[in-house]
């Protein structure tokens, strides 16, 4: 009987720590704020996993000064959760989001996404009004077509589109075309086995797409 129960008892605790909640990143937040205070007129990376690993983004984006404040596995109710604590004492020029991709992999409702992203951008805008918001537009990995979850990347993509026609100093970007063969078909050889998280050459297609908006944006807040 044991042996029968316990094969099911694992899989329900792996299930359990998937979704467990945002109390479960608070070492490694506590971690991100003990850092030093970058000076002000930073480019703030904001998100999930692909900010958090994407361990050349100072040197891909230099001179720009870049503050990384990516951790998990986060989903957008994680980033509400520690909105204050990673937030609090920086003073950034631009902030990069990425984030909703874990949402979609945990099939939350598309717009419980977006009402979280709408919240996040209220809450920063009344903080820094006049700080211009990235919006990464979410990736179409091999893992999102493998789950067939295109659609519903698709659906949280074009939230984002209608998002910034609404709201002024808020931009997206979409960095799969250089991740893509075809609309989606994504490219193998630039993702990690797990076909979800960028590798070296994924990152450096990244980007090719995301540092002229990058740059261009940084351009526009200091001389507006």
């Amino acid at each position: 009987m044991w042996d029968f129960l316990l094969p099911a008892a694992w899989g329900w605790l792996l299930c359990a720590a998937a979704f467990a909640g945002p109390e479960k990143f608070a070492g490694e937040v506590d971690a991100l704020t003990k850092k030093p205070k970058p000076a002000p007129g930073h480019v703030l990376l904001v998100g999930s996993s692909t900010i958090r690993m994407w361990g050349s983004a100072a040197a891909d984006l230099a001179p720009l000064p870049v503050e990384n404040r990516g951790f998990g596995g986060s989903r957008t109710e994680d980033q509400l959760f520690y909105f204050d604590r990673l937030l609090d004492g920086l003073e950034p020029g631009l902030v990069v989001w990425y984030c909703g991709s874990n949402d979609v992999t945990e099939k939350k409702p598309i717009g419980t996404i977006l009402r979280q992203t709408r919240e996040w951008l209220a809450k920063f805008r009344a903080r820094h009004p006049d700080v211009p918001v990235l919006l990464v537009k979410v990736m179409r990995a091999p893992q999102k077509k493998r789950e067939k979850l295109l659609g519903e990347v698709d659906e949280v993509n074009r939230g984002y589109e209608e998002m910034v026609r609404g709201r002024s100093g808020v931009h997206w970007v979409d960095i799969n075309p250089p991740l893509e063969v075809r609309p989606g078909e994504p490219r193998e050889d630039l993702y990690q086995s797990d076909g979800l998280h960028l590798n070296e050459r994924g990152y450096a297609e990244m980007v090719k797409v995301l540092r002229p908006r990058i740059e261009e944006l940084s351009r526009a807040a200091r001389h507006p």
